[in-house]
């Protein structure tokens, strides 16, 4: 009988292990996971009446492996669209709304776009000869900001695009990845011509707009009810904690996998679940040398909760983003008890900041405190709001958010190659590779289930 080790325990962990337990009962499997709790990122406070996010609040529901999942641990009855309402930008010491039809920043009406107060009339004029600009067939990948700056001018760009795609990856779109990250962008150029009429005509849903329809879910009682039911729905005597795998080494048609403790496990199939600091630190730096580099950001949120008494009055809406250029340290701010009014009691609110810049180390080394009083400074000047909160809750996530860089798809493919040739048996999944979304983890955790399923059955 076939045996395999899962490294790595937050979702894509638990996933793999749920979907080789589903799928392949002939296997036997454990999973291990360095830190004291399974989870990973994922954490629910519940304080006072508040029910605080820490880690991910939300996932896409368009993606179908997350929906997918939550019916088949039956939590489907459990499930929560956000409550929609505009979204603005912070911009010129002012909040403005995101012109009506857009799509993650981007315009498809033209009248909305004229009557926003976001960008200069020089700004767009430039914008609306985009349907006029040439499709770029270039065969190679670029950045995001080049792609768009080309199509829409350098002004729409900074102050509308970059705040929205840049907030996704916590990234510079300047350095990003437009295949790995939006690469539905550039095909609708190639299939309409554009992007303002072609995002129009196919129906691609718009955001940060008053007629939207709730594009995202949670789970009643909080998102980190999603990775406790897997765990919950597995066999406690092959889930292991506080157990840090250290080097993967080939025995063989077999792997020997070691840990801190002194431990040794053999497996005939192993699955690494992480981002890949993990993946580098497992396996030979010649293997994993196309993602040497490769960064990853520290990023934190920061949830305070006040009395709606004592929060100025605030546009009609679920929150703002501000541009990673801006002299902020917040990137953006959900108000919660609008998009997700059942978070929060009644006559209360909850304020939930984003800190956390690719580029950027202080987050690493500040405190609690200090972090607080940097997003209380931006809110003192964005939301005028000066009271102080009834309390705060700190998350901070060191090394979490990995960077698509132009040619990251070459550089994965090269990486799977290269595992295939000195690792047979060896797959991979999480963040770092195709999605960091929660439907793209659990994605990616049931590719690499399928395909070390197949490859054993070839063995």
């Amino acid at each position: 009988m076939k045996h395999i080790v899962i490294i790595g325990g937050g979702l894509s962990g638990l996933a793999a292990a749920y979907e080789l337990q589903k799928t392949h009962p002939n296997y036997t499997w454990e999973l291990v996971e360095k830190d004291e709790k399974f989870g990973g990122k994922f954490e629910t406070v519940k304080r006072d009446g508040f029910i605080i996010e820490k880690g991910p609040d939300s996932f896409l529901a368009r993606k179908p492996a997350g929906v997918g999942l939550v019916k088949d641990l039956g939590l489907e009855d459990k499930l929560i669209a956000n409550a929609t309402g505009r979204s603005y930008i912070y911009h010129q010491k002012a909040l403005h709304p995101i012109p009506e039809g857009s799509v993650m920043g981007i315009p498809t009406d033209k009248e909305a776009l004229l009557a926003s107060t976001l960008i200069s009339e020089i700004g767009k004029a430039r914008a609306l000869q985009e349907p006029t600009i040439a499709p770029n067939n270039q065969e190679t990948d670029q950045p995001l900001g080049e792609f768009f700056e080309a199509r829409f001018g350098k002004e729409l760009v900074k102050t509308i695009i970059e705040p929205l795609l840049s907030g996704i990856y916590a990234g510079d779109i300047y350095k990003m990845s437009l295949r790995a990250t939006f690469p539905q962008f550039e095909q609708t150029v190639k299939k309409y011509g554009n992007l303002m009429d072609g995002l129009k005509e196919s129906g691609m849903q718009t955001t940060g707009t008053k007629g939207t329809i709730g594009a995202f879910r949670t789970l009643e009682g909080g998102l980190d009810r999603l990775p406790q039911a897997i765990a919950d729905a597995l066999p406690t005597e092959n889930l292991h904690t506080a157990k840090q795998a250290t080097q993967i080494t080939k025995k063989n048609t077999s792997y020997e996998i070691s840990f801190a403790d002194g431990d040794k496990k053999e497996a005939d199939g192993v699955i690494i679940a992480a981002t890949h600091d993990a993946l580098i630190h497992l396996l030979a730096e010649t293997t994993t040398a196309p993602f040497a580099g490769q960064p990853l950001t520290t990023l934190a949120t920061v949830s305070l909760a006040y009395d709606e008494k004592d929060v100025p009055i605030l546009p009609d809406g679920t929150g703002y983003l501000v541009a990673r250029t801006a002299p902020y340290k917040t990137t953006a701010c959900t108000w919660v008890q609008k998009k997700w009014p059942h978070m929060v009691p009644k006559d209360k609110m909850l304020l939930r900041g984003f800190v956390g810049k690719a580029g950027e180390s202080w987050l690493e080394q500040a405190s609690d405190e200090a972090i607080v009083t940097a997003v209380l400074t931006d809110y003192a000047e964005i939301m005028d709001l000066h009271a102080a909160p009834l309390f705060y809750e700190v998350s901070r996530m060191k090394s979490a958010m990995p960077q698509y860089l132009v040619d990251h798809q070459d550089r994965l493919k090269q990486l799977k190659k290269n595992i295939q040739t000195d690792y047979p048996g060896v797959y991979f999944a999480g963040m770092s590779y195709e999605g960091v979304g929660i439907p793209d983890c659990i994605a990616g955790a049931q590719t690499a289930v399928t395909e070390l399923a197949d490859f054993l059955e070839e063995v």
